[in-house]
């Protein structure tokens, strides 16, 4: 963190934008006694609950006050106390949450923010019941552009309301969407590179205060950033990064845990056969993977090849926080032989929309063939397929299936 400090410090500070999560965080801190607020670090957390909080502690500084008469304390504090980077006070601070919120469980107590879960709670979870968790996760392009209080797309087509078709609307989408980091503090910053790199070698300290090698954590993460939006065997990550099988789980884990690594699974269905079991890869922050993978946007915009896994990684970046509104999960389907491949899976309750990515500004009907095929296997589950594209147009491509902008699926399209 002491990295990040030096790179901001005097920095200006910008005004708050609107997140996709603030909805459910507010109704959250509504209906339960304690809201965990997980991510990366640096995406806004502290910022966000801050807002809806009446008092805060914010740890280490405030720990030693904490540690004095933990019960006492918090209770003396007005309603709901937010506690930054809880895990420094450790488990024991979730028991002694557990033991005031069990007297009194009136809802909106406590809010929690952490970019760091433990590596384990011990036998049991101290909150069972009693919390509820929440991920802020790396700004997409809406909330950059201060329309992160609108209904996503996603929302929209969940309940029915197909994006609006156009034809002639002009291409609004630039490559260099994919390079502005997700990360509040990186948007000040005249060089986002120096930001990102400072970010980088944070998360890797970590893996050295675990009494692992820092330098190997990072060399890991920039092989990752290379296979971004691949489907890859763990054996392939943990060779490239001449570590071993045990040393890569470790790493997996932490990642995870620092909320870094993002891979989503892949897609099971009794109705599909011989697909992949192998998660597509990615980080949580497309720019941060293009930063560690030392590509430009004149690589980008040299290689299609190269361009096709960085704007899936993007897309993907804008869909999350959308699917989290939702509570939706995410996943990518691919036969075995890699035959049939689907991008991007959503499942809404009991049905699917999904994503096909596209690095062109008009895509062919060929492009949706993944998509009219789940469709075919999925039957009525199947509820809209899109295949996102780089020019401005959403239009009909098929049955239940049409070619997005991606400024529409991004929140940008008027």
């Amino acid at each position: 963190k002491r990295l990040l400090d030096v790179r901001l410090c005097g920095m200006p500070t910008a005004p708050y934008l609107p997140r996709h999560l603030d909805r459910p965080l507010a109704a959250a801190i509504a209906s339960v006694p304690i809201v965990m607020l997980d991510g990366p670090r640096a995406v806004g957390k502290t910022t966000s609950a801050r807002r809806l909080s009446a008092s805060a502690l914010f740890l280490p500084n405030d720990l030693d006050r904490l540690q004095a008469d933990p019960v006492g304390f918090l209770q003396s504090l007005a309603r709901p106390v937010l506690i930054d980077e809880w895990q420094l006070g450790g488990v024991e601070l979730l028991w002694t949450l557990k033991q005031i919120v069990d007297s009194d469980p009136r809802p909106g107590q406590f809010v929690l923010t952490g970019s760091v879960e433990p590596a384990t709670y011990g036998p049991t979870y101290p909150l069972t019941g009693r919390a509820l968790r929440l991920i802020l996760r790396p700004m997409t392009i809406a909330e950059m552009e201060g329309r992160g209080a609108a209904t996503t797309l996603l929302e929209h087509v969940a309940i029915g309301i197909p994006p609006e078709m156009s034809s002639g609307r002009p291409r609004g989408f630039d490559v260099e969407w994919l390079l502005r980091p997700g990360f509040p503090a990186g948007r000040l910053m005249s060089d986002s590179r120096l930001f990102l790199e400072s970010y980088a070698n944070l998360v890797a300290q970590r893996a050295g205060e675990e009494g692992r090698d820092a330098t190997r954590l990072l060399t890991t993460m920039r092989v990752l950033a290379t296979l971004e939006a691949q489907s890859t065997p763990d054996q392939r990550i943990w060779e490239s990064a001449d570590v071993n099988k045990a040393t890569w789980k470790a790493y997996a884990d932490l990642l995870t845990r620092t909320h870094v690594g993002s891979p989503i699974p892949a897609f099971s269905s009794n109705r599909l056969k011989r697909l992949t079991s192998y998660p597509k890869r990615y980080l949580a922050d497309v720019s941060l993977a293009l930063a560690l993978a030392g590509v430009d946007a004149h690589q980008l915009r040299a290689e299609p090849a190269v361009m096709g896994h960085y704007l899936e990684s993007f897309v993907v970046q804008q869909l999350r926080p959308q699917a989290d509104l939702l509570r939706a999960p995410m996943s990518h389907l691919r036969t075995g032989g890699g035959e049939r491949e689907v991008d991007i899976i959503v499942e809404v309750g009991d049905r699917i929309v999904a994503f096909e990515v596209k690095n062109s500004a008009r895509p062919r009907p060929t492009d949706g063939a993944g998509l009219a095929w789940l469709r075919d296997q999925l039957g009525d589950r199947f509820h809209a397929g899109f295949v996102v594209h780089t020019g401005g147009d959403t239009y009909p491509m098929g049955e239940r299936v049409s070619a997005l902008s991606i400024e529409v699926l991004a929140g940008l399209g008027d």
